[in-house]
């Protein structure tokens, strides 16, 4: 199984210039991108296809030559989400399942059965959270699995030490 995490650039389409180039983001004009922090999106790549933990940071872009700027201060600072819990396949997994994408860079560019949770990601975060990175990994492995070869849903991991 091969790890993988990619960082996704965050972008201010309301006091920046667009960062995708359209020229129709334009503020109070409906065709704005808005503000989107910084995505970490974890990857768990096999055969059959990739499963994925997306993490929405909250962590909007900024001037970096703004000096009086904390990491978290701002009033516009969200908190971590957990986004999505899903898979992207190279072929169907369920009757009527449509792909999604034609040429997806997680199915090695073929087309992608995509499917994912918001919910089910909390058990990813409390994996993370909880047990760190080696845990969060055995839980993608075990998510693959479950997804593509008939496993069992893999387990949150708790906290190693109980309650006070």
């Amino acid at each position: 199984m091969e790890h993988l995490v990619k960082f996704e650039r965050g972008y201010d389409c309301i006091r920046f210039k667009c960062i995708h180039g359209s020229h129709r983001c334009i503020p109070g004009a409906g065709g704005s991108h808005g503000v989107h922090g910084l995505n970490l999106r974890f990857l768990a790549k096999g055969n059959a296809g990739t499963v994925q933990f997306l993490l929405f940071t909250g962590w909007l872009p900024k001037f970096a030559v703004d000096k009086t700027f904390v990491w978290g201060s701002h009033e516009k600072a969200w908190p971590p989400f957990p986004a999505d819990l899903g898979f992207h396949s190279k072929t169907p997994q369920y009757e009527g399942h449509t792909p999604s994408d034609l040429e997806c860079e997680y199915c090695d560019g073929q087309p992608c059965y995509y499917d994912g949770s918001g919910l089910n990601a909390n058990l990813a975060m409390y994996t993370l959270v909880n047990g760190g990175e080696e845990a969060l990994w055995k839980f993608m492995d075990e998510y693959y699995l479950s997804v593509f070869e008939g496993g069992t849903f893999p387990t949150p991991v708790e906290y190693s030490k109980e309650l006070r």
